[in-house]
């Protein structure tokens, strides 16, 4: 069981992502959690820095998603940061996504026109974005959390169990 909780990859943040590596073996789609992950726990839009590197992933040919378990308005409000300059139909999301069952996955990678095998899915939490990644059949990359103080106490318990998995 503890073997599908594993990453295919540990990167230090979503910036270090080795680019050229991941299109070499086949990757053209990235699932990204957004809290912890992407930006510090609940913050309601995304930086200017996150928005440079996906417009960075988009010029690279990278297709794009985001598969949270934060409730829809949530996630709405984060994506509509996303300039629409850069992204005039919008960034795919979905929100409720049930990690770590195969459903947002699925629902995402249908809406980039992916299969699994061709998606990584990068997050910070084992239990979700990890486990349903390796379930899925997605690759998976484990992120540190950028500011774990700032966790909600049911997340923080999830990091207790998470160290007893590592």
């Amino acid at each position: 069981m503890f073997e599908n909780m594993k990453p295919s990859i540990k990167c230090r943040s979503v910036y270090d992502l080795d680019l050229s590596e991941l299109r070499s073996i086949g990757i053209r789609g990235l699932m990204f959690d957004i809290d912890n992950t992407l930006e510090p726990y609940a913050q309601e839009v995304p930086s200017e820095k996150l928005c440079r590197l996906f417009s960075e992933l988009y010029a690279k040919g990278f297709r794009v998603a985001l598969v949270s378990n934060a409730k829809e308005d949530r996630v709405e409000r984060f994506c509509a940061g996303f300039p629409k300059s850069v992204f005039p139909l919008g960034i795919i999301s979905v929100a409720q996504a049930g990690k770590p069952l195969e459903k947002g996955f699925k629902e995402a990678c249908f809406r980039m026109g992916l299969e699994s095998g061709q998606t990584a899915m990068i997050g910070d939490q084992i239990f979700t974005d990890i486990w349903g990644g390796n379930r899925f059949g997605a690759m998976t990359i484990l992120v540190r959390p950028i500011a774990p103080e700032k966790e909600p106490p049911f997340v923080r318990f999830k990091r207790i169990l998470e160290k007893l998995v590592r």
